[in-house]
C-alpha cells in the first residue's frame, strides 16, 4: 500500500500505528492536522479524522473502537474509530504513549527495525536491549520514489508501517519477521 495525507506544503506523517485487534487496520497522523485509518486489504482510506488544531503528533489505538491522538499543542483526543468522531478531548494534556508506539525504531521479536533517510533497516538483534550495540543488518526497504525520509516506523506480527516526510503512508509484510 502506498498512499497519502493530502498535498498541501505540511503533510508529513508523524506517527503510524496497528491495530492491536485488527492488524489489517492502521492510522497515520499527519502535520496537516488529520489522522487517516487504512485498511491494508485493499490499501484505501477507510476515514479521515479531523477536529485537531495543531499537527497531530502521535496516534495509537487503545483498542479495536478507539483510538488516541496528540497534537503539537499537547491536546489529546479519543476517537470512537465507528462513528469517526471525538468520545472525549483533554486540551492541554499530553497524552503517555506505549513504548510501542511509533517512532524511528521498534522491535519486532528479536528483530529491530529503523529507518535512516529513505531506508527502512531490518537487524537481528535476538539479545533485546542490551545487544543493539551488536545488531546485525539483515534486510532493507528503500522508499518507493527518489528519497522520500521516513518520519515514522511501526510493527506488529509481520506488518512494517511507514510514514514518510512527503505525505506517503506504506504498507509492508515481512512474514519472516514472526518466524522462529
Amino acid at each position: 500500500m502506498c498512499n497519502r495525507h493530502p498535498r498541501n506544503g505540511s503533510d508529513w506523517v508523524q506517527a503510524v500505528a496497528f491495530n492491536p485487534v485488527n492488524p489489517d487496520q492502521l492510522a497515520s497522523a499527519s502535520d496537516d492536522k488529520s489522522i487517516k485509518i487504512w485498511s491494508l486489504k485493499d490499501g484505501q482510506c477507510q476515514q479521515t479524522l479531523q477536529g485537531h488544531s495543531a499537527p497531530v503528533t502521535q496516534v495509537e489505538f487503545l483498542d479495536d473502537g478507539t483510538l488516541v491522538s496528540c497534537d503539537s499543542r499537547g491536546s489529546t483526543k479519543f476517537w470512537d474509530i465507528a462513528t469517526g468522531t471525538a468520545k472525549a478531548e483533554v486540551p492541554g494534556q499530553k497524552f503517555t504513549f506505549s513504548k510501542a508506539a511509533s517512532g524511528t525504531e521498534q522491535r519486532a521479536g528479536r528483530f529491530l527495525v529503523t529507518s535512516e533517510g529513505d531506508l527502512v533497516l531490518v537487524h537481528q538483534a535476538d539479545g533485546g536491549e542490551a545487544s543493539d550495540v551488536n545488531k546485525v543488518p539483515v534486510a532493507f526497504f528503500l522508499a518507493p520514489a527518489l528519497s522520500i525520509p521516513v518520519s515514522t516506523v511501526a510493527c506488529v506480527g509481520e506488518h512494517i508501517g511507514i510514514g514518510c516526510k512527503s505525505g506517503a503512508v506504506i504498507h509492508l509484510r515481512a512474514p519472516w519477521l514472526v518466524k522462529a
